[in-house]
């Protein structure tokens, strides 16, 4: 069989979430020739079991606090024309829109696609921003992901697709009672010990004014708000992180 798609997802400790994620998927495979690759990061007996119902391709990955490792992983044994990734805590509301973009051979037009990621900032669903993530390849023998966190997947070639589809995604919601997520508390010592490693990379001022900005521990959020701007002064192709320090840098001014 032509396999069209492979997707491909990180699975830890959570076995309900992982089964949410893969019933949203059913609809699209069912339709596109796909394969689905998971990445097993957690110990959570049930994982696998869950993982089992929906593939046979399960890779154990020992966690190293490296996600672009986890994810060339995936990357390497995908056998597909095209590569989707996500995580086991995100869900389709409706994949027609994707399942289209092959059936109608429209993806031969392209080289890259965008899906939509729906951040909720409160259990109840109401508040919520949607942003365009880089989540779709063509798989060529150059591409493969870097930086340990909020990894990419570069390069990027060919014209770009953005789908109106999106996943629902609840994991940067802060409660009341707490100052962090279980996100942030993992992000942040990865994302400062990458900034060691690499001060000029733009994008780790981003995450890292974002982290500290859920944790609402301002005066962080703000330094490395500053930081980043400063290093997108006269850097080409730096205007989209213009614009995220812009906006996080009135909603600290105005916390």
């Amino acid at each position: 069989m032509n396999i069209q798609l492979s997707i491909s997802l990180l699975a830890s400790d959570r076995p309900a979430a992982l089964e949410r994620c893969l019933d949203s998927l059913r609809p699209l495979m069912m339709k596109v020739p796909s394969e689905l690759i998971i990445i097993a990061t957690g110990t959570d007996p049930r994982v696998r079991e869950t993982a089992e119902r929906y593939t046979d391709q399960i890779i154990p990955f020992t966690w190293c606090n490296d996600f672009a490792k986890a994810r060339n992983a995936g990357l390497n044994a995908a056998k597909g024309e095209w590569f989707l990734y996500l995580d086991d805590d995100e869900w389709f509301e409706d994949t027609s829109e994707i399942s289209d973009f092959f059936l109608t051979g429209e993806y031969r037009s392209y080289g890259t696609a965008f899906y939509r990621v729906r951040n909720y900032l409160d259990w109840d669903g109401i508040r919520y921003f949607d942003f365009h993530a880089f989540r779709m390849a063509r798989i060529t023998s150059e591409i493969a992901f870097q930086n340990p966190i909020h990894e990419e997947l570069v390069p990027r070639r060919g014209e770009a697709k953005f789908f109106e589809s999106y996943v629902h995604h609840y994991g940067y919601i802060v409660d009341k009672n707490k100052t962090s997520t279980g996100k942030t508390s993992r992000n942040i010592p990865i994302l400062l010990q990458n900034v060691r490693k690499n001060p000029g990379y733009i994008k780790n001022y981003v995450q890292l004014t974002r982290e500290y900005y859920v944790r609402r521990e301002w005066e962080k959020a703000e330094d490395y708000c500053r930081k980043g701007r400063r290093l997108c002064r006269g850097k080409a192709g730096a205007e989209w992180y213009v614009q995220w320090f812009q906006v996080y840098w009135v909603d600290i001014q105005n916390a």
